[in-house]
């Protein structure tokens, strides 16, 4: 099961976690993690001010924080990779878990 939360402040995400595998097919051929993987790192990639978050990437492991106040980029990159992330949970509900905290 793949787990990701995802806490606001302000209306902000200022935290992201992604933790697990799916293991919805063997290695190699799980398109669930695949797309997870795909959206986790694409997003971080695609911060323009990467400097103001703490952020880890390890084997099943994507962990997005804030250190402040970021840019409106970067705002609208975490939204859309939880946007991202909460259609393939639709679509895979039983190896994908979304949890959202916050206002």
């Amino acid at each position: 099961m793949i787990n990701i939360k995802a806490n606001r402040k302000d209306g902000k995400i200022v935290y992201l976690s992604v933790e697990g595998h799916a293991n919805s097919a063997e290695k190699g051929k799980d398109i669930v993690c695949a797309a997870v993987s795909a959206i986790s790192v694409g997003g971080i990639n695609a911060l323009t001010s990467p400097d103001k978050f703490n952020l880890k990437v390890e084997n099943g492991f994507v962990e997005v924080s804030s250190k402040g106040v970021a840019n409106e980029d970067d705002y609208k990159v975490l939204e859309t990779m939880l946007t991202q992330l909460k259609s393939v949970a639709e679509s895979y509900s039983k190896y994908v878990k979304v949890i959202e905290k916050g206002n």
